[in-house]
């Protein structure tokens, strides 16, 4: 009987470590979402260039919700390669290449803040991969990012979809566009 009664307090308590650790990665969640989607959604209201959807889960894939190093070291969560007023950093990134996987060493962009980073990364999308501004659906937007070769990930437009409805994303959107 002992025995049985230490292995519920050791399930409860491994129970109660689960839900509390899921607690604090929704909260994480949450508070990334809403660090991206403020500015996001304030920068379309001026400009009209990328939904707020489309910015808030590129930067939800492409960081994983700002634990990746780029993110943190260089406020890029889009990785976005190249530089930015002279300054990058180097990383090893997942490109496909003929539909395959494989990892190359990329230079990417080091931003002095997110919101530059947010700003830069809408005026490389409009003007390279959507080429039109006042969209106002983000699966237009995100199969035009497919079809006009922003990602090498043949999946990539389904991925983004699938995170803006999972995490309802959309209602940045509602508020950006009713605000311009």
């Amino acid at each position: 009987m002992l025995i049985n009664h230490s292995y519920q307090v050791r399930q409860e308590q491994m129970n109660n470590d689960t839900k509390k650790r899921e607690k604090e990665i929704e909260t994480q969640h949450k508070e990334f979402i809403q660090k991206i989607g403020d500015p996001a959604a304030k920068i379309y209201e001026k400009k009209q260039q990328v939904l707020p959807s489309i910015v808030i889960g590129q930067a939800i894939l492409e960081s994983n919700w700002g634990q990746s190093e780029l993110y943190k070291k260089a406020n890029n969560p889009f990785g976005i390669k190249g530089t930015y007023n002279g300054q990058s950093i180097s990383y090893d990134t997942t490109e496909y290449v003929n539909n395959k996987k494989t990892t190359e060493v990329g230079q990417f962009r080091k931003y002095p803040s997110v919101a530059d980073a947010i700003e830069d990364h809408n005026e490389t999308l409009n003007t390279k991969f959507l080429k039109k501004t006042g969209i106002t659906s983000f699966r237009q937007e995100a199969n035009l990012l497919q079809k006009n070769g922003y990602a090498t990930d043949p999946d990539y437009a389904n991925k983004l979809i699938g995170v803006i409805v999972n995490h309802k994303l959309m209602k940045y959107d509602v508020k950006a566009i009713n605000n311009y």
